[in-house]
């Protein structure tokens, strides 16, 4: 059996996007990592504009504190890509401190980066590869791949799996049990499903 690739699009300060990373994502990751090919691109709504010297200026739905910590996930996500023993991203541990911090929900103040700095010290990373991808040009080069990767969709957290949006509850978030899902997808035996 080959792993299923589930893709999720988030941005870190939608609380539908926090939600589901707490109830539906962490908990396939605990019992099914294994099966999984997990990708996770933290751009959700914001939009991009181009700007005279060839950078990008971002712009969230959750404010300017939403696009710093999308670019310290995908910072992380970009350069932390090994895997366990039970295939769990090194990046994962970090995300899913970033997305159970309430501290991390902080829209309007300035961004609150001892957060950021406390996720990537509880998950082992370095933070000073984190925070030199986010600050240069190398962030700002990621995100534009992130938005060209991000699909068109309707509601954020938008999940594909294995390439098959997963549908719509009726509203606006995806429907069914991602542990259930991966499980049907993956069509064998194993010990989580």
């Amino acid at each position: 059996m080959s792993l299923v690739t589930v893709q999720l699009f988030a941005e870190s300060l939608c609380p539908d996007c926090i939600n589901y990373a707490q109830t539906s994502l962490a908990p396939a990751m605990s019992a099914l990592s294994p099966i999984i090919s997990l990708e996770v691109y933290p751009y959700g709504n914001a939009e991009e504009t181009l700007n005279a010297d060839g950078s990008y200026s971002f712009d969230c739905q959750h404010g300017d504190n939403e696009c710093i910590a999308n670019l310290y996930e995908a910072c992380a996500i970009e350069h932390f890509t090994k895997t366990d023993n039970i295939n769990v991203p090194q990046w994962y541990p970090f995300f899913e401190c970033m997305e159970s911090s309430d501290n991390n929900l902080n829209r309007y103040g300035p961004y609150n980066t001892s957060v950021a700095i406390g996720c990537s010290e509880d998950a082992g990373l370095d933070w000073e590869t984190i925070s030199s991808c986010a600050e240069g040009s190398e962030g700002n080069e990621l995100m534009h791949s992130i938005a060209l990767a991000t699909p068109n969709h309707t509601y954020v957290p938008w999940v594909v799996i294995n390439g098959e949006t997963v549908p719509d509850s009726g509203s606006g978030y995806p429907s069914g049990n991602l542990t259930d899902l991966v499980c049907e997808a993956y069509g064998g035996e194993f010990k989580g499903c």
